[in-house]
């Protein structure tokens, strides 16, 4: 097999594994501690350390080969892992073991990320043509997806017969064959060009990121719109989706996976529309579609709201719909988001820039979290969810308001024109 065809299949069985833990965990810190505000802090506690780590590990990363890099990380989520499973067959439920598992594992999935997802961007800027940047990267969102499609139902159904300690067992297993396949990859035969990135010192890699995202305006907004949207929306799955699915609606934890699953359908369905519609620009209705997002999650929360003195599967039949929605419509704002980082950033910075994008998102979601956390346990996780959403398209409005304007001013003159 070629190099692209076992970096494909590690890459598979790394993203199966790693859609498990984030439908699950949830779950089972929501059973133990009984309350999203205390389910929201242990994310955000957890969470944290490998955010902050985050530069230091790109300043390391681009030291060492990608492959070494790869399979450590790989290797070493699936030693925590068996730790983990061995420590919960033999009934150590200890809060701390859970914080310190949780810590190890994000900060090891970070490094797994940033050593494969970032650099994967950098080569599609390399290998394709810029008009074609959404098509490819539609493909690669497909391919991705299908990876996971069935990872959340397995996890939840696995949690909820066999319990906790068996999903960690299977994340254990899928590492392990994931850190096989890696092992045959071949070493690069060169650096790749990065002599001069190496020799840099650590602030200088940063502030060369920093000074072109501050100077380039349209980068700068698009930039700052990720990191509000990662604060206010980007905690569904450890508080919003289980506070109103489990919490509120008391669905057996065995079926919630659906939701992801749904999720993924609309994701999948968007990438092939993505790449067999490659000459349409979404890039032009990007603001369009934020606020469209943020409407299908508003509806989500009023469903919930009012379904209530209905049959919870009515309104979990409703919610898998928006879901699917919610994935379609995702992928339309995320593609071209990525395609135009991706045209825009210059070859040489684009490493050190999506680490930073990931990096000022991944340090806003654990506080995005906290918060959500905190204002659900008060009002109620769907009430939050609305509210969240309308400031996301308040926001989204002011971000995009000269666009608005000029697309408003031009449906009056049209209006206008066909009156007469």
């Amino acid at each position: 097999m070629s190099k692209i065809e076992y970096l494909f299949i590690s890459r598979c069985l790394s993203e199966f594994a790693g859609a498990i833990l984030p439908v699950v965990f949830p779950l089972f810190i929501l059973k133990t501690t009984h309350s999203l505000s205390l389910s929201g802090l242990f994310f955000t506690i957890t969470m944290l350390p490998s955010v902050l780590l985050t530069p230091a590990m790109v300043v390391w990363i681009e030291k060492y080969e990608k492959k070494k890099v790869t399979f450590f990380s790989v290797l070493t989520l699936a030693i925590l892992c068996s730790i983990e499973s061995m420590l919960l067959k033999f009934g150590r439920y200890d809060f701390i073991y859970l914080v310190c598992f949780a810590i190890l594992v994000a900060i090891f999935s970070m490094m797994l990320d940033l050593s494969s997802k970032l650099s994967s961007k950098v080569l599609f800027t390399e290998l394709v043509d810029e008009s074609e940047l959404e098509k490819y990267n539609g493909i690669r969102s497909i391919l991705d997806n299908l990876s996971v499609f069935g990872a959340p139902m397995l996890g939840t159904l696995v949690y909820g017969v066999f319990g906790f300690s068996s999903v960690i067992l299977i994340l254990a297993i899928l590492y392990v064959l994931a850190a096989v396949v890696i092992a045959f990859i071949p070493l690069e035969s060169k650096n790749g060009g990065n002599d001069q990135i190496v020799e840099e010192s650590f602030v200088q890699k940063f502030r060369i990121g920093l000074h072109f995202i501050r100077t380039e305006k349209a980068i700068l907004k698009y930039f700052l719109l990720i990191m509000a949207l990662n604060f206010f929306v980007a905690s569904s799955e450890e508080v919003t989706n289980p506070g109103i699915a489990i919490q509120k609606y008391h669905l057996p934890t065995s079926i919630f996976g659906l939701v992801s699953i749904a999720f993924s359908i609309g994701v999948i369905l968007s990438g092939i529309f993505i790449a067999k519609n490659s000459k349409i620009e979404f890039r032009k209705h990007i603001s369009k579609l934020f606020v469209l997002n943020s409407l299908v999650m508003v509806l989500i929360g009023f469903s919930s709201v009012f379904l209530i003195s209905f049959n919870a599967f009515v309104f979990f039949g409703l919610m898998l719909f928006f879901e699917v929605l919610l994935g379609f419509i995702t992928i339309l704002v995320n593609v071209p988001m990525t395609s135009f980082f991706q045209s825009q950033v210059p070859l040489n910075i684009q490493s050190r820039f999506f680490a930073l994008l990931s990096f000022s998102a991944n340090l806003i979601v654990p506080l995005g979290i906290l918060y959500t956390g905190f204002l659900a346990s008060a009002i109620g996780a769907d009430v939050t969810y609305i509210i969240n959403n309308i400031l996301v398209i308040v926001i989204v409005c002011f971000a995009f308001w000269k666009e608005i304007g000029r697309g408003f001013r031009a449906f009056l003159l049209k209006k206008w024109k066909m009156s007469k």
